[in-house]
Parts: C-alpha cells; structure tokens; sequence
C-alpha cells in the first residue's frame, strides 16, 4: 500500500503494561537453605543481564559479596577461551541471556574443577544439561518428557 503519511501519526497512548512472573514464595528460604549447608546456587537463564540480576537478588543468589564475574552473560561466556572459562566458572552466579549449550559447558567446567553438579530443568532445551550433571531434576508436571528422560 502507498502511504501519503507515516501510518504511526496521530497515535495516542492509552497506557503501559507490565509483567512479572514472580519466584516462588518458598524459592529464596530454599535457596539460603541450601547456601547455609555450603552449595552454590547459581542461576543459568535466558532472561536479561537486569531482569536475572533482579530475580537472582530477590532469590538470595546474589547478596553484592559476589566478585566481578558473578553474573555474565551468555554471549560474553560464549567468547571466552577454554583458559577464561574454566578461570571464571566458579565465580559465575548468574549466567544470562543463556543458550543450552552454555549451561551444557557450563556443567562441564564445574565437573572438569571437580565440583558435583546438579541441574534442574524442565524442557527440551535442558536435556544436555541435566544428563551431563551428576544429578538432575526435572521440574514439575508440565516438563517434557525428554527433560524427564535425561
């Protein structure tokens, strides 16, 4: 179609919505819970640097003692040599804007250090994941069956 005038003239604003999933009510007791008995949480997601970095807060997985490296992102994670990697794997709390394949190397590094590792996931995208952890929860009723099956 052949406009004469831009066809986003004379827009008028009706209003902003916003959106929040919020964590579990019982999410950051478990996950103090679990800091207290000497685990790391650390939190692999595909979210935003800003939105994981809120919700890590608001889960107890980041209290600012954390170093430079507690929350990376997936394409900077991505980009590293094998050498920065395993350098910064135990300090990473957060890695956001994550793919599958980061998680995966993610978990590999940690064992290559050898930590014990667990995942928990409840999709397709997870499976890597959680069959390479030493031990791996698939999450609730509605994850896949693959997820389940890993």
């Amino acid at each position: 179609q052949d406009w004469e005038e831009a066809p986003e003239t004379d827009l008028v604003l009706l209003g902003v919505v916003g959106i929040k999933d919020p964590i579990r009510p019982e999410t950051r007791d478990a996950v103090l819970l679990l800091k207290k008995a000497g685990v790391v949480v650390r939190m692999v997601t595909g979210d935003n640097a800003l939105t994981a970095r809120f919700i890590a807060k608001e889960a107890g997985i980041l209290d600012g003692t954390e170093g430079p490296n507690a929350l990376l992102e997936g394409p900077v994670f991505r980009k590293m040599s094998p050498e920065e990697k395993a350098a910064v794997a135990l300090e990473i709390r957060v890695l956001a804007r994550s793919s599958p394949t980061d998680k995966l190397i993610l978990v590999r590094e940690h064992k290559k250090l050898g930590e014990v590792v667990s995942v928990t996931g409840d999709g397709t995208n997870d499976a890597p994941a959680l069959k390479e952890a030493d031990v791996g929860f698939a999450l609730g009723m509605a994850g896949t069956e693959i997820a389940k099956e890993a």
